[in-house]
């Protein structure tokens, strides 16, 4: 009697992504980074998951949120990207 086993292997590809940015927050984010053990790239690739997820999320809407929608505005308006690039500045750095 002869025992098969199949072996599956996940390959992750990455890829090179070249950024402009000012070398002043570049290093200011790196040394941040290094105290919470996560990698620039990460943070990059965090932030564009990220924006996948909220673009891809279909919008809920029910009774109570259409009630509310409206009910407390702000002064300033802030868009989701902002919101979400503060969000995980926060978080990161």
């Amino acid at each position: 009697m002869t025992n098969t086993y199949n072996l599956y292997i996940l390959i992750r590809m990455n890829s090179k992504l070249t950024l402009s940015l000012n070398s002043a927050v570049i290093n200011s984010a790196k040394k941040n980074l290094l105290t919470k053990n996560t990698s620039l790239s990460s943070l990059v690739e965090d932030y564009f998951r990220s924006l996948l997820v909220i673009k891809n999320k279909p919008a809920i809407s029910t009774p109570l949120v259409e009630e509310l929608s409206g009910f407390a505005k702000s002064k300033k308006k802030v868009s989701e990207k902002s919101l979400i690039t503060e969000y995980l500045l926060q978080k990161y750095l």
